[in-house]
């Protein structure tokens, strides 16, 4: 869906044009439903009636099409692969055609206004379920949270889904070689740690028919401070993964043990920060 330097560009757009519409696999995962409802719980609430919203890295539309029908007035959905986008156009016809959706090629490390009419500060909430994530470094990530600060208005708000919050990535990695967190798909493989020391290089893998793909897991203090060099200087908080009640753990196929040892290693988190 997404990313920056003219290398990690090519690299994001060149993976997603290719999966293209194959991404949608992920939909039917029984994670999916889990991690709808942790980003349903913290973004519901702060739909009010007439809000305008900003998606970034809207891949297929899956998300767009969610919050309309949470109660967004609108959305804007932007990404860097036009593979994604045209898919999310035909996920959303009647939506796109009445103006209440709309997608746009764009690069989310760019300061550049994604409004319809060029404007800054015109969005009252965005939103990016794994977008922060494809920054290979703290400065990439400042520059998306730019972005971001630059497309809301004030009073604003940003929610975000990124890997786990946590600053002990290394424990995270070891973690994540017991079979019981790879039992199903989302798959994470963490390859090795940034020379910076401000995060690792993972690869998520989505099926056994090769839907995978490249990207980083930055520390918690490192989303956090680059929310803030980014130009978000209000509230900070994180939503710890729920995933349900333990009954539930029957659709993972998970023993009660395995299941423990996933409650206790969240896939995501959500981030939620805003503009001031």
């Amino acid at each position: 869906m997404y990313l920056r330097t003219t290398s990690t560009n090519n690299l994001i757009m060149s993976q997603y044009d290719l999966i293209g519409a194959s991404y949608n696999v992920v939909e039917n995962l029984p994670y999916r439903a889990v991690e709808k409802y942790n980003v349903y719980m913290a973004i519901k609430p702060l739909l009010k009636p007439g809000t305008s919203v900003i998606e970034f890295a809207c891949g297929t539309g899956f998300y767009s099409s969610h919050i309309l029908t949470w109660g967004a007035e609108y959305v804007t959905g932007m990404d860097i692969s036009p593979a994604m986008l045209e898919s999310a156009t035909n996920r959303l016809p009647s939506q796109v055609a009445s103006g209440n959706a709309r997608f746009v090629v764009g690069d989310g490390t760019m300061s550049t206004s994604f409004a319809p009419d060029n404007s800054y500060g015109h969005f009252d909430l965005a939103f990016g379920a794994w977008f922060l994530n494809y920054a290979p470094s703290k400065e990439k990530l400042i520059a998306m949270f730019e972005s971001i600060s630059l497309n809301l208005k004030s009073g604003g708000v940003f929610v975000g889904v990124v890997p786990h919050p946590t600053d002990d990535l290394a424990k995270r990695a070891e973690d994540y070689k017991n079979a019981s967190l790879n039992r199903f798909f989302p798959r994470n493989e963490y390859l090795d740690e940034l020379d910076s020391g401000d995060g690792w290089r993972l690869r998520v893998f989505l099926s056994n028919d090769g839907v995978d793909f490249m990207t980083w897991h930055m520390k918690k203090s490192v989303y956090e401070e680059a929310a803030r060099l980014g130009g978000m200087k209000g509230k900070l908080e994180w939503r710890r993964e729920t995933l349900g009640r333990e009954d539930s753990r029957e659709q993972f196929g998970l023993t009660a043990d395995e299941w423990q040892v996933r409650v206790a290693n969240p896939h995501c988190g959500i981030l939620l920060v805003w503009k001031d």
